[in-house]
């Protein structure tokens, strides 16, 4: 892998350069946000019938309460991981392919990177990218739910179900577990940006694979949970984030089981490896 680090280094010299990256993130954070918004604007919109109901029965009319944010917060995040999940796709699915069409890669290796250093490089510029779309999506997120809600203990009917402590735990682990899965994506792009002729077919069929996956994976029960996607920030979602979610509204059902989380943790860094083991090997076979 001679050269690795070497085109690490430029790859992302190249992206912090680039304005499509800065655009990306700012438009994660603005989706993030406004989720977060349309929740508080269901509030209000819900508050405005109350008012109505109360004047035509001649009631008091009720206050706007101001709800905990969490549950906002995990809903506004997750919005903006599911479409960093897509962007993430797109970004890896044209990298090699693209630079193959322009040829990048060619030259490449006539400055002492090997074609695994192509790849290698490419696939530790996945670490920071996949923290850089969570914490993109996570400040937009935390932005718009300190504005319009207040972080406090999730309160039920006067009953406290859960600490301001446990909850920042629960969202912490969940965290900590999207990291894996996303980096699974990340490379599953780069596999197959090796193998495709062209950029716009590395894409198309990144998405079509992902997706395809993601729309039948309930056809395999338990099973899916073998394979990294399904830990994955989705549109058909059985994330972290997503349990998350449902533990911040108090829902007694919600949160992965022990065995499943330690899955979560164990199984999408190893299987990242070998998609990118797949994707040098591929690589290294073909004309550039």
């Amino acid at each position: 892998m001679n050269g690795s680090l070497r085109v690490l280094r430029a790859e992302g010299h190249r992206l912090l350069r680039s304005r499509l990256g800065l655009w990306g993130a700012l438009c994660l954070a603005l989706v993030s946000a406004l989720r977060v918004m349309a929740s508080r604007a269901a509030e209000v919109a819900d508050h405005a019938a109350s008012v109505q109901r109360a004047l035509s029965d001649g009631r008091d009319t009720p206050e706007l309460a101001v709800s905990n944010a969490y549950a906002p917060l995990v809903d506004g995040w997750l919005t903006g991981l599911t479409v960093g999940v897509l962007l993430l796709l797109l970004m890896a699915a044209r990298s090699l392919a693209g630079d193959r069409e322009k040829g990048i890669l060619r030259l490449a290796t006539t400055r002492s990177a090997t074609r695994a250093a192509l790849v290698w490089g490419r696939a530790l510029l996945g670490i920071p990218v996949c923290l850089g779309v969570m914490a993109a999506t996570g400040l937009g997120a935390w932005l718009a739910a300190s504005t319009f809600f207040e972080f406090g203990p999730l309160i039920e009917h006067g009953y406290e179900l859960m600490s301001a402590e446990e909850l920042k735990a629960e969202l912490g682990k969940a965290l900590v577990a999207t990291l894996p899965p996303l980096l699974g994506v990340w490379t599953f792009g780069l596999l197959i940006s090796s193998m495709a002729r062209s950029a716009a077919g590395a894409v198309t069929f990144a998405l079509a694979g992902f997706l395809g996956f993601d729309l039948f994976k309930e056809v395999l029960g338990e099973s899916q949970y073998w394979a990294f996607a399904a830990y994955s920030p989705s549109f058909v979602d059985r994330s972290c984030m997503a349990e998350m979610a449902g533990i911040a509204r108090g829902l007694s059902d919600a949160g992965y089981s022990e065995s499943l989380y330690r899955m979560n943790l164990m199984l999408p860094a190893p299987q990242a490896v070998l998609l990118t083991l797949l994707a040098a090997w591929i690589l290294s076979r073909r004309a550039l």
